[in-house]
C-alpha cells in the first residue's frame, strides 16, 4: 500500500510597497527571503497610489523606472505591475484576490515589515487576507510580538508555508539592513532644496551618503531628474 504524500505548494511571493524610491532594505531582505525560504518566485509590487501615504517623492513612472534598474542588479526578483497599471488607490486585498486566481495551484506569501503587520487592522478587510494568503513579517531583531493575529495561524516552520495555499503567518528573523525611509526622504529633500546652489563637495557627501541606502544605478538615475 502506497503511503500518500503530503501536498507541497510552490510557494510565489509578492512584496509589496511604495519603493520610493526602492533601497537596500528592500532589495537584501527580499533576496535574502527568497533564498532562505525557498520561494519559487518573488515578485516586488509597486503600488500607484498608497492609501497609507500621501505624499511621495517620486511619481510612479519614475519609480518603475528605479524599480527595472534595481531588478537588473538584483536578477533574482522580479516585478509585478498589477496594482501600477490601474493607477487608483491601491488596496492589498484587491490584489490578493486577483493574485490568488492567477496562481490558483500556489502557496501565496505577502512579505510585509513587522510595523506594517502590527498595523493590519487598518487595511481594508484585513480580516480575511488569511483565505488569500500566507504572511511572511520581515520582523527587526528587537521585535517580541510573534503572534498569531488577524486570523492567520503561527508557524516556525517554513515548510508550512508549502504544506497549505493560505492561512499561516511566518516571521522571517532577517539580521540585515534595516533602513529607514525617512532618512532616505532627508537626504532626497537636502539633495533637492540644494540643487541650484550645490557645491562639488555637497554632491559627493550625497552621492557618499546615498550609496549607503541605493544601488549606483538608481543614485546615477536620480541625478538626472
Amino acid at each position: 500500500m502506497s503511503i500518500a504524500k503530503e501536498p507541497r505548494f510552490k510557494m510565489i511571493s509578492f512584496f509589496g510597497g511604495s519603493f520610493d524610491p526602492i533601497h537596500y532594505g528592500h532589495l537584501k531582505n527580499a533576496t535574502q527571503l527568497k533564498t532562505e525560504l525557498g520561494l519559487s518566485k518573488l515578485f516586488l509590487m509597486p503600488c500607484a497610489k498608497p492609501v497609507h501615504k500621501k505624499q511621495l517623492n517620486f511619481n510612479v513612472n519614475q519609480r518603475m523606472d528605479m524599480l527595472r534598474l534595481a531588478v537588473e542588479e538584483f536578477n533574482t526578483l522580479s516585478i509585478d505591475t498589477r496594482e501600477v497599471n490601474h493607477n487608483r488607490d491601491s488596496y492589498t486585498i484587491d490584489s490578493l484576490k486577483h493574485i490568488q486566481s492567477d496562481y490558483q495551484n500556489d502557496s501565496i506569501c505577502l512579505i510585509m515589515g513587522v510595523d506594517s503587520f502590527n498595523t493590519l487592522s487598518s487595511w481594508k478587510a484585513y480580516q480575511v487576507f488569511y483565505q488569500y494568503c500566507h504572511l511572511v513579517v520581515i520582523a527587526r531583531a528587537d521585535t517580541f510580538t510573534h503572534q498569531e493575529k488577524y486570523g492567520f495561524k503561527l508557524t516556525s516552520t517554513v515548510g508550512d508555508l508549502a504544506k497549505q495555499k493560505t492561512g499561516f503567518v511566518f516571521f522571517a528573523n532577517n539580521q540585515i539592513l534595516d533602513i529607514s525611509s525617512s532618512a532616505i526622504h532627508d537626504i532626497l529633500l537636502n539633495i533637492l532644496q540644494r540643487r541650484i546652489n550645490t557645491t562639488l563637495s555637497n554632491k559627493i557627501r550625497d552621492q557618499q551618503n546615498l550609496s549607503k541606502l541605493l544601488p549606483k544605478s538608481i543614485i546615477d538615475y536620480i541625478d538626472t531628474l
